[in-house]
């Protein structure tokens, strides 16, 4: 089936909330606590800046994987919401858009990315590290690990 990786839409928003809660709840229903989902009901604006984005693919009408860029400061930027559905992991999905990221983040002169994952986000993680990603830190949260992922651009 043929997709499109884009730069999301308005007319994304439901469809990118609705991957995102259902995947959170289905495979990391205990890490809510970490994470806020306030974001995910105002995607536009959160992501709206100058040097921020928000990328989508899109297959058979549907958005099926996503990835948020936000600026945290002039020289580094937060890699966020990068999600996969589940029939659509290993395909190279995650891949593109984390690419895809990565050129967005050097055209709008940062210098740094970080990502930050939980344990539980493994295949995240392994995809992140094998772009160049290095782990800066970890911090304990009840009963799971939050990591910190850094690359140099």
């Amino acid at each position: 089936m043929n997709n499109t990786l884009r730069v999301f839409k308005k007319e994304d928003a439901e469809g990118v909330r609705n991957l995102i809660l259902n995947i959170l709840s289905k495979e990391y229903p205990f890490d809510k606590s970490a994470y806020s989902d306030s974001d995910l009901y105002k995607l536009s604006e959160t992501y709206g800046g100058k040097r921020d984005s928000f990328f989508v693919i899109e297959e058979g009408g549907g958005i099926v994987a996503t990835v948020g860029v936000k600026e945290e400061t002039q020289a580094e930027a937060l890699l966020r919401r990068f999600f996969v559905d589940l029939k659509h992991r290993r395909k190279g999905y995650g891949s593109g858009l984390l690419d895809k990221a990565i050129v967005f983040c050097r055209d709008k002169g940062y210098r740094k990315m970080y990502f930050r994952c939980t344990d539980r986000m493994a295949d995240a993680m392994r995809l992140c590290i094998k772009k160049g990603f290095k782990e800066t830190e970890s911090l304990e949260v009840g009963g799971f690990k939050i990591h910190k992922l850094e690359l140099s651009l």
